[in-house]
């Protein structure tokens, strides 16, 4: 019997198992677009001509991303999950490496710690009713007065990039691209600085949300709240919050939402600090 191979991933391969791996529509298309956007880092192992694991990263600027890596339960311990990992971050020495995977999988935390993540940041699902409307306007209400800017691509990315340096590590023009065509994004201005911004989806999920200061956080969540709402005429919400971020956890729970599932974040630099940041979907947070 041949041992199984590690290939690169044809489109086919990926759409696939991203039907497979993904009950929902978001989840599915997002896979097949970060597995399209790794290009040549994404990769299967095959038996017998048979797909049996995948395994796909995005690089950023300082950061490579660990979107997928998957082996069928059946193939595991026989270091099919090595070799797709040592494809997918070959020749990236220079830079971080980092994923989220659930917390209640320690057999993968465990395979990741052994190759140098450290599971820093607990990630909270919250989800539930979007709070009634009176609600949403103590939450948006601020000592400040903000000045908000639809996303498009006329407004430019730089200054979301900058943002996503200083509250994620990283720039990320690749998804405010997408995400500006695909959902509705808004951009906070005070006295002319882009201090934040939020982006909610028609499937009543809200995020990446970032903002250059703690103090901003609920504002923003209110007013992304309120507009998941107005534009979608959505009655339910849903987002990934670092467990740093207790401005908008707080708020959350506070309003009625619920703590659903946890994960954690795992990297290999010592410190990450995403108490700023809100993401969106754990194939490319």
């Amino acid at each position: 019997m041949n041992a199984p191979e590690i290939v690169r991933a044809s489109e086919d391969d990926v759409r696939a198992f991203a039907a497979r791996r993904h009950d929902d529509d978001i989840g599915r298309r997002l896979y097949i677009a970060y597995a399209e956007e790794a290009g040549e880092r994404a990769w299967i192992a095959r038996d017998a001509g048979t797909p049996i694991g995948i395994a796909f990263a995005r690089t950023f600027e300082f950061e490579l991303y660990l979107c997928e890596l998957f082996v069928e339960p059946s193939f595991r311990n026989a270091g099919l999950g090595s070799a797709l990992l040592r494809e997918v971050t070959r020749d990236t020495d220079e830079l971080s490496r980092a994923c989220v995977v659930a917390a209640n999988d320690p057999a993968t935390l465990g395979f990741l710690v052994g190759r140098g993540f450290g599971a820093h940041v607990p990630l909270v699902r919250i989800a539930g009713e979007i709070p009634r409307e009176e609600h949403l306007v103590r939450m948006a209400a601020s000592g400040e007065r903000f000045a908000g800017v639809p996303i498009d691509a006329a407004l430019g990315f730089e200054q979301l990039d900058a943002l996503d340096r200083e509250a994620r590590g990283s720039a990320k023009p690749y998804d405010h691209a997408q995400f500006s065509a695909a959902a509705r994004g808004t951009a906070f201005y005070l006295r002319s600085e882009c201090v934040g911004y939020a982006y909610v989806w028609p499937d009543g999920r809200v995020g990446p949300l970032a903002a250059t200061s703690p103090a901003y956080l609920a504002a923003f969540f209110g007013y992304a709240l309120a507009t998941l709402r107005r534009t979608y005429a959505a009655s339910w919400c849903t987002a990934l919050v670092p467990g740093s971020n207790m401005r908008v956890l707080r708020t959350a729970v506070a309003n009625g939402l619920r703590v659903e599932h946890a994960s954690l974040f795992a990297s290999d630099l010592p410190q990450i600090d995403l108490a700023r940041y809100v993401g969106f979907h754990a194939l490319g947070f």
